[in-house]
C-alpha cells in the first residue's frame, strides 16, 4: 500500500525504512510505501534541526555530507558559523549541522580556556551589542573599567569600549567599576593581585595601609575615598593615593585636606570617622583636651585633627564681659524682715585654663557664691541699715566675690543690688513712717516761718515807736489799704481828724 507525500520548496525529507535511515529527499511529490517514514525539515533552520544527528553522522556521514556541513567542537572549543548575514555560535563539546542551501558556510574556531576574550576578528563580525549562546557582549562606559571573574577568580581586565567574552565556564561574572572607585573587598583584591594579570601593572595599582596609617584617594583635586588603617585597596591608575601617618596623634590635618572638606558634605562624610573638627568663635579661647586631659589653648579659628582613635574635645570659653542676673532671692534681715532681692553682676574670664581645671561649671559657681555673699550681707544688717547704706552692701558683696573669683581666674567687674522688694504690710508701714516724717518736717518749716514773721513785726513796731514819721507813714499805708475797699469816702475835719478817728471806726466793726 502506498501513500503520497509532498516536500515543498526550501524543505528536505529524511526517509527511513524499518531498518533505519535510507536517504534524503529534495522538494517534490513522492508515493511511498506505508512501511517507510518521511520526516520533513526546513532548509531555513540555522542550524539544521536534524534528529539523532550524532547517530546519523556516525552511520551515514557520507550521505549527510552531501547536504549538510557538520561542525563538531572540542571540550574547550567554540565555533562561530557564518552564512551570509547569519551567525551562530556552537558551544564547547557540541555537534551541530548546517544545510548547504547555496550560501557558503564559514566556520571560525577559538579556544575558550583560561582566556575568555573573544578574538578580534570574531568581534568585528558579530552584531554590535548582541549576545548569543555562550558569547556575551558588553560596552564599558568611559571613566569605568570592567573585571571578569570566573568562579570568583580574576580572569581579565576590560578597558572602556566594546568587549565580548566567552561565557562557557561556571560562575562567570563581570564587575563594572568607575575609574574613581576604590576596591577594598578582601576577596576581590586578593583574587586580582594573586592572578598576576598583566593588566594590573598597566591599569591598576594597590596600596596597603599600616595599623597607624590612612590612604586618601584623589581624583585630581577631588577626594573620592579614604582607606582606613590595616587595609589593602586597589584602584585605577587615574587616581592618586596619599598616605597619612597617624602615629603621634592627635595631629593637625593638612591645609589642602581641610580646604577640600569645608563646604563639601560628601568629602566631610568620608573623613568624619578619622578626624575631629572644632571652631573657636571670636572673643573666645578653646580648651583642647585629649582623652580627658588638657592639651592646649586654642585661639579663635577653625581646627581639624587626625584623632588616631583618641577622644578629642574642645570647650569654648567666652572672654567677654558676662552679665548675670540673680533674681528672686528671698532672705531675712537682721531685724527679721523678709525681703526679695534681685542682683546684677558682671564678670570676665581672665585665665580660661585655670577656670576649666578648677571648676566643672563656673557659671553655676558664680551664681551660688553671689547667693551666699548676698545672704551674709543682708542677714547682718537691719532694714533701715540696708535702705540707708545700699552702696556699702554692694561693696561688701563685690569685695567678697572678687576675692573668691580671682584665685580661680575670674575677674568680678561689677555687682549691685538692683531691687529690694518688701512684703505688702511692711511696705504700708514704711509708707506711713515716711508720711509722718514728711508731715513733721512741714510743721517745723511752718513754725519757723511764723517765728520769723513775728520777729519782723516786733522789729517794725520798735522802729515806729522811736520815729513818729515812720509811724505816720505806716498809718498812711494802712489808710490806703482801707480806702481801696470803700466806694465813697467823706472826710470831715481834715486828714488829721480822719486819722484820729481811724481807730474808733475800726473798733466797732
Amino acid at each position: 500500500m502506498f501513500q503520497r507525500k509532498l516536500i515543498e520548496e526550501r524543505q528536505v525529507g529524511l526517509l527511513s525504512t524499518p531498518k533505519g535511515f535510507d536517504k534524503i529527499l529534495g522538494a517534490g511529490s513522492y508515493f511511498l510505501a506505508s512501511s517507510k517514514t518521511l520526516q520533513v525539515l526546513s532548509l531555513s533552520d540555522f542550524p539544521a534541526n536534524v534528529p539523532n544527528l550524532e547517530w546519523l553522522v556516525n552511520m551515514h556521514g557520507a550521505t549527510l555530507a552531501a547536504h549538510l556541513d557538520i561542525v563538531r567542537t572540542g571540550v574547550d572549543e567554540v565555533a562561530l558559523v557564518i552564512s551570509g548575514q547569519t551567525q551562530h555560535v556552537v558551544p564547547p563539546n557540541s555537534l551541530q549541522a548546517f544545510w548547504k542551501n547555496g550560501l557558503p558556510i564559514e566556520v571560525l574556531r577559538a579556544r575558550a580556556g583560561s582566556d575568555l576574550t573573544v578574538p578580534a576578528d570574531w568581534l568585528a563580525r558579530l552584531p554590535i551589542g548582541v549576545s548569543m549562546a555562550c558569547i556575551k557582549q558588553v560596552a564599558i562606559p568611559a571613566a569605568s573599567f570592567g573585571m571578569l571573574f570566573v568562579d570568583d577568580m580574576f580572569a581579565d581586565f576590560l578597558a572602556p569600549g566594546r568587549h565580548a567574552y566567552f561565557d562557557v565556564l561556571p560562575k562567570t561574572k563581570l564587575v563594572t567599576s568607575l575609574q574613581a572607585q576604590v576596591l577594598e573587598a578582601k576577596d576581590v583584591v586578593r583574587s586580582i593581585l594573586g592572578s598576576g594579570h598583566a593588566a594590573i601593572g598597566e591599569h591598576l595599582f594597590s596600596v596597603e595601609t599600616g595599623g597607624k596609617q590612612l590612604a586618601l584617594w584623589w581624583d585630581k583635586n577631588q577626594l573620592v575615598h579614604v582607606s582606613g588603617p590595616a587595609r589593602q585597596a586597589l584602584a585605577s591608575r587615574q587616581l592618586r593615593a596619599e598616605l597619612i601617618e597617624l602615629d603621634g596623634a592627635p595631629l593637625p590635618v593638612p591645609a589642602h585636606i581641610v580646604a577640600a572638606m569645608r563646604g563639601n558634605a560628601a568629602v566631610a562624610a568620608l573623613l568624619q570617622p578619622y578626624l575631629t573638627t572644632c571652631e573657636v568663635p571670636s572673643e573666645h579661647v578653646g580648651m583642647f583636651h585629649v582623652d580627658g586631659v588638657f592639651d592646649a589653648t586654642l585661639k579663635p579659628g577653625f581646627y581639624a585633627y587626625w584623632h588616631g582613635g583618641k577622644r578629642l574635645a574642645m570647650t569654648a570659653i567666652d572672654t567677654r564681659l558676662i552679665v548675670i542676673e540673680v533674681t528672686g532671692q528671698e532672705m531675712l534681715t537682721q531685724d527679721k524682715v523678709q525681703l526679695r532681692v534681685n542682683v546684677t553682676a558682671g564678670y570676665q574670664i581672665t585665665d580660661a585654663q585655670l577656670v576649666t581645671s578648677k571648676l566643672n561649671d563656673y557659671k553655676d559657681f558664680i551664681y551660688k557664691e553671689i547667693q551666699f555673699a548676698l545672704r551674709a550681707a543682708i542677714g547682718s544688717r537691719t532694714l533701715d541699715g540696708l535702705l540707708e547704706n545700699k552702696n556699702d552692701t554692694d561693696e561688701q558683696i563685690l569685695g567678697y566675690m572678687q576675692k573668691k573669683a580671682a584665685v580661680l581666674g575670674i575677674a568680678m567687674i561689677s555687682l549691685g543690688i538692683k531691687d529690694l522688694i518688701l512684703p505688702g504690710e511692711i511696705k504700708a508701714i514704711l509708707g506711713k513712717v515716711v508720711e509722718a516724717e514728711k508731715a513733721a518736717q512741714a510743721n517745723v518749716i511752718r513754725r519757723r516761718e511764723e517765728t520769723a514773721a513775728t520777729r519782723s513785726l516786733m522789729n517794725t513796731a520798735k522802729v515806729m515807736e522811736d520815729n513818729p514819721v515812720a509811724l505816720r507813714l505806716k498809718e498812711l499805708e494802712t489808710l490806703e489799704k482801707i480806702t481801696e475797699k470803700i466806694e465813697h469816702l467823706n472826710v470831715y475835719g481834715g486828714l488829721e481828724g480822719l486819722l484820729k478817728q481811724l481807730a474808733p471806726l475800726k473798733g466797732p466793726g
